[in-house]
């Protein structure tokens, strides 16, 4: 499963669990949580670990305690924590648990088909109004009427060519403006 640069922190848990640590253990524990959540397990080496965490041997040792052994990716030991990990699991399970249900919904959507056609073939368009010709029409509001927001009353613009050769970038060009030269008289 793909790591996030994420990961969950609940504050109370974290202040409680780490009420008894220095400012300075507690920089290198949330340092190599932080490695831990990114990159797995961390090597079974104090030097390695005491870069990873910013801090000094003495540090290491004393917060050395809060994490258990268990084993990396390439099946060499390694040390994690025990909360974290569990973490992970659940955020993995519900990952898993998402994408199926993503996966259930687009075969139902899509009556088991694929969504991605692989035959080079584009999907079918189905914007209905392809073949219809639309013409500049403007909103208006009555005096009676309370003010409009901002951005009312503006020209709805031709969508495309219609059948005649008109060229509708033109013609909502002048309609443009005529509503400017309207709106500043």
């Amino acid at each position: 499963m793909k790591r996030t640069p994420w990961m969950p922190f609940y504050c109370d848990d974290f202040v409680s669990s780490t009420a008894d640590m220095s400012c300075e253990e507690i920089g290198a524990y949330v340092r190599l949580l932080c490695y831990l959540w990114t990159r797995g397990p961390l090597p079974m080496d104090d030097k390695v670990i005491c870069r990873i965490g910013g801090c000094r041997l003495q540090i290491w040792r004393s917060i050395r305690t809060r994490f258990s052994v268990t084993t990396r990716e390439d099946g060499s030991p390694g040390l994690s924590q025990t909360r974290l990990e569990a973490e992970r699991f659940k955020r993995s399970a519900l990952a898993s648990e998402r994408a199926e249900s993503g996966r259930r919904g687009a075969a139902s959507r899509w009556h088991g088909k694929a969504i991605g056609k692989h035959d080079g073939k584009p999907m079918p368009c189905h914007n209905h109004n392809q073949n219809r010709t639309s013409t500049v029409v403007s909103t208006t509001r009555s005096d009676a009427a309370a003010p409009a927001p901002q951005g009312a009353g503006l020209p709805r613009l031709a969508t495309g060519l219609s059948d005649d050769g008109d060229d509708a970038a033109a013609r909502n060009r002048a309609f443009i403006a005529a509503h400017r030269k309207r709106g500043t008289a």
